[in-house]
């Protein structure tokens, strides 16, 4: 049996920042990291590029080998953890091994949803997901293959866009009555879905696949309205959810995601969770949720880190924004964008339709909840940090920002001006790679 003093399952951003963490505050201490896939850990973000071969697989790695060997860190790649015994204090690998901690943090992340619809099974179907993903999926892109791409939430606007651009017909299907869902207002989304079919994309919104046939050697995708698609590339884009197999067996409190207090403790003392498999409360909305998002589980695997290692943790800042490009088209969204009619709520929109420009904030009970940019993210930043820290508005105030107005440049400039000069955080993690050193200036308050 290999014996460790802390170990670390899952070494996407939330291992990794905790593992940062731990060796910022105890350098002397084992530390092995476990990674379930054979390819070093790597940015899943990245994934696509590797597929339009913008990148190379090994340009896309979080931390060079040499780094985890400097840090005193155990990488372990491609023997999965598959068991743990809480009471004996035991992780179990793929291979049959066994490794003793002390300390222990899942960051197992989420894993791809897969619907359950008839004929899937007899079709050849793919995720955009991992590495392995890329591997299967690069021999299948030639120009003038037929894509189908199921659910047009993130990833799938980032497979359809990288799909089209490597010369492929694309068909993306969207079961919600708008594109991503989860992120865009109806107006904004109608502005996205339209830059989407202005780039050459069969857009189908509000349809449902109720089924998936073999015809001969080709496949088709039958549709809730009687149509059928034919594709040669099926990409399933439709949602992800938890990877919690490992809490469910080991006692761990687990509901939506895993519970955790502000330490990233779960129930059972000495197992700490991260990243996107915990649930955490949201303010915005009153409610508790699974925060996935890069920076969020950057933040929590630091505060992981942190409590692992025996000193004072930060406090856990939830962030809820989105930055995105659709071919060209810049959009950033934070808080509860997604909501179409908010009640109760002092909603403001400014439109230009033929640029298009659109631009929408809410407040509520005093509070900035949500606001989105379509084309023009100008003073993004100071309103993320308004968001961020629940300033309290009056809607005088909230109005004048809008407009920046004298009121609302007054208030930003007397009483928030060192705070929100900075612009928005970005995790260290990322700046290794080149895409994620951002510019952003524009997002300042100026």
């Amino acid at each position: 049996m290999k014996q460790t003093y802390y170990a670390i399952v899952g070494a996407g951003p939330a291992g990794i920042a905790a593992a940062e963490a731990i060796r910022t505050a105890d350098s002397g201490k084992p530390l092995m990291l476990f990674n379930g896939e054979n390819t070093p850990p790597y940015c899943r973000p990245l994934v696509v590029e590797a597929l339009t071969g913008e990148r190379r697989l090994s340009d896309i790695t979080l931390r060079d080998v040499a780094w985890y060997e400097a840090q005193g860190i155990t990488l372990s790649n491609g023997n999965p953890v598959v068991g743990i015994d809480a009471e004996a204090r035991q992780i179990r690998l793929e291979s049959g091994d066994t490794v003793a901690y002390e300390k222990l943090l899942l960051a197992t992340g989420s894993v791809p949803f897969v619907p359950p619809i008839p004929g899937l099974s007899e079709v050849p179907a793919h995720t955009l997901y991992c590495t392995r993903d890329v591997e299967s999926l690069r021999p299948l892109c030639q120009p003038g293959a037929r894509a189908l791409v199921l659910g047009i939430g993130l990833i799938g606007l980032q497979a359809l866009t990288a799909l089209k651009g490597m010369g492929l017909h694309v068909t993306a299907v969207e079961a919600r009555k708008k594109v991503l869902p989860l992120i865009l207002d109806r107006e904004a989304a109608d502005l996205a879905g339209r830059r989407i079919e202005a780039n050459g994309v069969d857009l189908r919104i509000g349809t449902k696949v109720v089924e998936f046939v073999r015809n001969g050697a080709g496949f088709s995708a039958v549709t809730d309205g009687g149509d059928s698609i034919p594709f040669d590339v099926l990409i399933l884009a439709t949602g992800m959810k938890p990877d919690k197999s490992l809490f469910e067996n080991a006692g761990i409190s687990v509901k939506g995601g895993v519970q955790v207090s502000p330490a990233m403790e779960t129930s059972v003392p000495g197992i700490y969770a991260a990243g996107d498999v915990t649930e955490y409360p949201n303010w915005v909305e009153g409610r508790n949720e699974v925060h996935a998002h890069w920076l969020n589980a950057t933040r929590q695997g630091r505060i992981a880190g942190q409590s692992m290692a025996g000193v004072a943790a930060e406090t856990y800042e939830p962030v809820y924004l989105n930055s995105l490009s659709i071919f060209g088209l810049p959009i950033i969204t934070m808080g509860c964008s997604r909501i179409d009619e908010p009640k109760d709520a002092l909603v403001l929109v400014d439109r230009v339709a033929q640029r298009p420009w659109y631009r929408r904030l809410i407040v509520k009970d005093g509070k900035l909840v949500a606001a989105t940019f379509v084309n023009d993210v100008e003073g993004a930043g100071a309103l993320q940090y308004l968001l961020r820290e629940q300033v309290p508005l009056t809607d005088d105030v909230a109005r004048s920002l809008f407009v920046d107005g004298a009121a609302g440049v007054q208030f930003m400039d007397s009483l928030h001006r060192e705070a929100v000069r900075g612009g928005l955080e970005w995790p260290e993690s990322m700046d290794l790679i080149d895409k994620f050193k951002k510019n952003m200036s524009h997002t300042r308050w100026a």
